[in-house]
């Protein structure tokens, strides 16, 4: 592990800022006659203006939104059920207006007059006293807290001396520390305080979208799972994670997370890891599970300083890994029930601090297998799960920069590995030849190659069936899942699968940990591989393919509340990096919002020339929601500026993927008129391992720069403005949010960063730290010279600007941190925000004690600084060049001043890496953070456009348990909840009674021919080519291995028929 994200195929997606404060528009203070008149003689020149046919296309679809404008009683009891609503009708207003202005000229006069001109200066009454009392606010807003400066000099490995005026904030067990950090989060609590109705109404969205009845049932109204198996038709819940948390073990725990859950082959015991604190450190304990039962004993047998790893035998003999003091995998033992745990047998003890353990069981269940790992280099290991008590048997020694991952299968072990190659290549092995020798020097002897290493093609994994081989490949940012029928001789007999979109992600199995591990167990004598489908706009979906009639079947699909996928879309979009070099980004957005909500300036207020826009406006057919710009903090859109506000988020390190996933949550923002963008910036390996090569090391700073690049192409394409972009990023990607914001700190509006891992100089000189040692080989030993020179340019702690700061020019900021982090310690945010305070500060008090004097800083509180002695130097320092190259100014003073102060928000949760663990206060967080970011950009409007009308849950945690009502459920309803077959692109003849379901994006088998439904065009083309193969008996083509003209073809969204991608 490392200070990448914890094991999961999702990522989250949060969102940062805040800035002005929004309103609503005043109601007129005409009496109800006098609106219900006015509103009936607009609604009479088309009496179904409300009907999608009506509007244009860039507006909302109302119909199914408010009633027809026609209703005049029907729009009032809307509106007054929820003023709200009134926000939902500005569109078709907008649009009734202008049409009864085109049709009755002779009346445009008499309309202004006793109409539009007396809600203008109404609305422009109501902006002004909302301006003043923002200004009010911002008068009278609390102090920023203060955090002191203690010098603390240090000497590197380089000579170079430097003071780092906050390294006292590391000691978690000061008084002043936990003070400061109490202070912070008041702070930030206070500055988002006006937010707290937004960000309950976006709870409200996020819990009514949530599928309670997914496969691992939840409580309505609690935090965390239940666990259940069914006997004789009768549901045993055998573990309660609410009432765990509960037990008075736990119960006054800040903090509580089930690890992992592992069931025993015979089914007889289970498993399971708690983290009490979130420092990821498991206590595992163990359960009967007596199927003659339904109750379950847990037994005296306990292990402290676990980590998530472990494996049963067949013999119920546990194999686990502990921690050591720098949260690393450094034993692995071997447990029996019911003996003492101190003496366990101590199977390995890897002692390179580079190197951490981890335990994975093989496919068929036959060894376990033992990972010594560092970045890039590893050792392998593996038992015999009928033979426990043999020792570990090496299979391949540690050579640098070579990497092995194994799986068996009858006679043979099959490995991936990088050896000689950049992007993977699998062999086999005879399982015998391994058996002769306990060194590895003769075990590649044997090797038959089974899929050669290309250049194009990264293969990420493999998983094993009886007669089957399933192969995870990526190439240009797609994945592709390769299926070798091995009751073939050779490896030429295989297809690959074909998905519906060209934007997507998959992963075998299903989201969570324990069905993971069941699946694998239990499925490795069939012909079906189940995996996890999704995209950003198509909702979790589990499918089992059947490998011999390449047929693919829907066991269970998310459900969302109120969600309609046909008003979204997703795209890839390609952006060039300062070097020339194509960089990928996805996005998605709303179809009919793309170009009509966006942000005004913060800065802005209206004036004269805005009236005269606002009047011009309403001459022409122009969406009011264009006009308006942020209700209530006095700003205006320009009429032609038809881009929308943007969240883009990046990772760029480890060589970790950004999967466009499917978020309910982010639903809130884009039905806000948000576009989401994730960029696969180098440091990844969206493009392969060469990707990976290009952003790490020395070559870190292109990570940042493409970053900078992407989002300078958002803005050139007219998706956003820098007023209207804000940017995000966690852990290693809180790095780069760091270094974005210091090289352009004018790109951006706002920036949202999670659990950042920001000092990195500084954190990279001490190996006493967690992961420090671990990291050398992902960002480089500072200790060498070279590396020293490059991460200091980079590093966010140590260029902070603070010039830039005084003159309000950085973006809106907010930084969440994680007390019991064992990935990123708490101080690294802590310490980010309290030296951006003081620089701030520092470069106020120089410009009020003289503004003729050249701004100046000392070099001294900055890892790099040249020399011992307090030195005074210009703004253009070395640790600027980056700026530069980003496309921005190295000198502060080029940057543009802003009126309004930018906010700088610190919160330390009593959390760990991953944040809180239930899932109700994770939403709650989540909502103060998509408050933050809605509120910095200005966004128009509390209430987002179609909000589903989906029950609430109640305000209360229920202790009742939520089953479905299949009685009542909605025809629509019914029909996904049953299993669905679903067809892959094969290469055959069409089938005439396939059809195309657009909510679920699959091809689905139906009585008779339906008309197409209007998805998403690559779901449309992937159902025209959808076949099916004519007969399982016949041995498939033998094909040759595929070339990088068809992948690159497919990476394009090609999805015509192919010999190759069946």
């Amino acid at each position: 592990m490392s200070r990448s994200e914890p094991n999961s195929p999702e990522h989250r997606t949060v969102p940062s800022p805040l800035g002005t404060r929004r309103g609503t528009v005043n109601k007129s203070s005409t009496s109800d006659n006098k609106r219900h008149e006015s509103l009936s003689r607009l609604a009479a020149v088309n009496t179904d203006l409300g009907s999608p046919s009506a509007t244009r296309r860039s507006t909302i679809n109302t119909s199914s939104v408010h009633p027809p404008l026609s209703n005049v009683a029907a729009v009032d009891t809307y509106i007054h059920s929820d003023p709200h609503n009134l926000v939902q009708l500005v569109p078709a207003l907008a649009h009734l207006l202008s049409t009864f202005c085109l049709h009755h000229p002779d009346a445009c006069l008499s309309t202004w007059d006793a109409h539009v001109k007396p809600l203008l200066e109404s609305l422009h009454t109501a902006s002004t006293q909302r301006q003043q009392q923002h200004a009010d606010q911002e008068q009278h807003r609390p102090p920023s807290p203060v955090c002191d400066r203690k010098p603390n000099k240090s000497v590197n490995v380089h000579g170079e001396t430097w003071e780092d005026d906050y390294a006292w904030l590391t000691d978690r067990d000061n008084p002043d520390v936990l003070k400061y950090i109490q202070e912070e989060n008041d702070y930030a609590l206070t500055m988002l305080e006006h937010t707290k109705p937004l960000q309950k109404l976006l709870y409200r969205e996020f819990v009514s979208r949530i599928d309670e009845g997914e496969h691992s049932a939840r409580v309505v109204g609690q935090e965390y799972r239940l666990h259940c198996r069914m006997r004789d038709n009768q549901e045993d819940i055998y573990l309660d994670e609410n009432e765990l948390s509960n037990s008075p073990e736990f119960e006054d725990a800040s903090y509580f997370r089930l690890g992992f859950l592992k069931h025993s082959p015979d089914g007889k015991l289970i498993a399971y890891g708690i983290d009490s604190s979130g420092n990821e450190r498991y206590t595992t304990y163990f359960m009967t599970m007596d199927s003659d039962s339904s109750t379950h004993n847990v037994l005296a047998d306990r292990i402290e300083g676990v980590y998530e790893d472990l494996e049963f035998a067949t013999d119920n003999s546990v194999f686990y890994t502990v921690l050591d003091d720098c949260e690393r995998a450094y034993k692995f033992k071997r447990h029996r029930l019911g003996s003492d745990v101190g003496s366990d047998d101590l199977l390995y003890h890897e002692e390179d601090e580079m190197f951490f353990l981890s335990l994975t069981k093989t496919c068929d269940g036959q060894y376990i297998v033992l990972n010594s790992s560092a970045q890039i280099t590893s050792e392998t290991r593996c038992i015999s799960t009928e033979h426990p008590d043999d020792p570990p048997l090496l299979l391949f020694p540690r050579r640098e920069n070579i990497q092995y991952s194994v799986e068996s299968h009858g006679k043979y072990y099959y490995i991936l590995t990088n050896e000689d190659s950049k992007n993977n290549w699998l062999f086999r092995i005879p399982i015998p030849s391994l058996c002769k020798s306990a060194t590895g020097v003769d075990l590649l002897e044997n090797r038959e190659t089974v899929i050669e290493h290309r250049d194009f093609v990264l293969i990420e994994g493999f998983e094993l069936r009886r007669n089957h081989l399933i192969v995870f490949e990526r190439s240009n940012c797609l994945q592709n899942v390769r299926i070798v029928d091995l009751s073939y001789d050779g490896f030429n007999a295989y297809h690959y699968m074909s998905f519906p979109e060209t934007v997507y992600s998959m992963w075998p199995g299903t989201v969570r940990e324990e069905e993971r591990s069941l699946a694998k167990a239990s499925q490795f004598d069939t012909n079906v591989f189940r995996f996890t489908y999704t995209s950003f706009v198509q909702p979790k979906q589990v499918v089992d393919y059947n490998m011999d009639e390449r047929v693919m079947t829907v066991v269970y699909e998310e459900h969302i509340g109120g969600y309609d996928s046909d008003l979204y879309t997703s795209k890839r979009l390609f952006a060039t990096g300062v070097d020339g070099t194509t960089v990928p980004v996805s996005i998605v957005y709303r179809r009919d919002l793309l170009g009509q909500v966006g942000a005004g300036s913060a800065d802005h207020v209206i004036t004269d020339e805005d009236e005269i826009n606002i009047n011009n406006a309403t001459h022409s057919n122009t969406n009011l929601l264009d006009i308006c710009g942020g209700i209530g903090d006095g700003s205006v859109l320009n009429v032609a500026d038809h881009s929308n506000p943007c969240l883009l988020h990046a990772y760029g390190a480890y060589g970790a993927f950004v999967n466009p996933i499917f978020s309910s949550a982010r639903l809130s923002l884009l039905d806000r008129g948000f576009i989401y963008a994730a960029a696969h910036v180098r440091g990844g390996a969206d493009m392969g391992n060469g990707w990976y090569e290009e952003g790490k090391l020395a070559k870190k700073p292109n990570t940042f720069l493409d970053f900078c690049s992407v989002a300078e192409h958002l803005c050139k394409e007219g998706y956003t403005t820098p007023q209207k972009l804000a940017i995000y990023g966690r852990s290693a990607g809180g790095l780069l949010i760091g270094a974005a914001i210091n090289m352009r700190p004018d790109l951006f509006a706002a920036a949202l960063t999670e659990v950042p891992f920001v000092d990195v100089v500084n954190t990279m000189f001490d190996p006493s730290i967690p992961w420090t040692a671990f990291e050398y080989e992902e960002w480089g030993n500072p200790a060498d010279k070279d590396i020293y020179d490059v991460m200091k340019t980079y590093c966010p702690y140590s260029n902070i600007r603070g010039e830039a700061l005084a003159r309000n020019a950085y973006p809106h900021l907010l930084v969440v941190g994680g007390m019991n982090d064992p990935r990123v310690a708490f101080f690294e945010p802590l310490k980010f925000v309290a030296k951006m305070r003081g620089e701030k500060r520092r470069a106020r008090e120089r410009n009020s004690a003289n503004t003729t004097t050249p701004t100046t800083t000392t070099t001294t509180d900055r890892p790099h600084s040249p020399t011992a002695t307090t030195t005074t130097t210009t703004t253009t320092t070395s640790h600027y060049s980056l700026a530069n190259m980003a496309g921005g100014t190295c000198i502060d003073t080029d940057l543009p001043t802003h009126s309004t102060p930018r906010h700088l928000l610190l919160r330390i949760e009593d959390a760990g890496h991953g944040g809180s663990s239930g899932q109700y206060s994770f939403l709650e967080n989540l909502a103060f953070e998509y408050a933050f970011i809605i509120s910095a950009l200005g966004v128009p409007g509390t209430e987002p456009h179609h909000l589903p009308t989906a029950a609430f849950p109640p305000s209360s945690p229920s202790s009742t348990r939520r089953r479905r009502n299949t009685a009542t459920a909605t025809p629509k309803t019914q029909q996904q909840q049953q299993p669905q077959p679903l067809r892959p692109h094969a290469g055959d003849a069409t089938d005439s009674t396939e059809s195309l379901d657009s909510t679920s994006g699959w091809v689905q088998h139906q009585q008779q021919q339906q008309p197409q439904q209007h998805g998403d065009a690559g779901t449309a083309a992937a159902a025209a080519a959808t076949h099916r193969r004519k007969k399982r008996g016949q041995p498939p083509d033998l094909l040759s291995d595929v070339d990088e003209k068809e992948y690159r073809r497919k990476a394009k969204g090609d999805r015509g028929p192919s010999t190759l991608f069946q």
